[in-house]
């Protein structure tokens, strides 16, 4: 993905989570829990697919929900880090359901 966005700090091999997030698009104090849906409410629809707030590419509108959640997936060597909490995960797959459940 083009484009991360890491609200945790990551350094050293470890992650601070974070309990408030500044929106980078809006200024707005957003709850960690909220932060991906109040991301995914700043994308524009455009005929049948969705521009998105962060990168500003146009993706399928079913596909749009998964598109933002990637953009807190953080690449670290052999693992993902949540961009939002800190956590690490060694599949993919398995972050994109953490952020689902926990941040959205």
């Amino acid at each position: 993905m083009e484009s991360e966005l890491c609200f945790a700090y990551v350094g050293q091999g470890y992650a601070k989570p974070v309990t408030t997030v500044k929106c980078s698009i809006c200024g707005k104090e957003v709850s960690w829990r909220a932060v991906v849906s109040h991301y995914m409410g700043h994308g524009k629809k455009s005929g049948s697919d969705m521009a998105c707030p962060i990168c500003n590419s146009k993706v399928k509108s079913q596909e749009y929900r998964e598109h933002v959640r990637k953009h807190f997936a953080v690449k670290r060597e052999a693992f993902y880090i949540c961009g939002v909490c800190g956590k690490s995960f060694v599949s993919l797959k398995s972050l994109l359901i953490h952020i689902m459940k926990t941040h959205e």
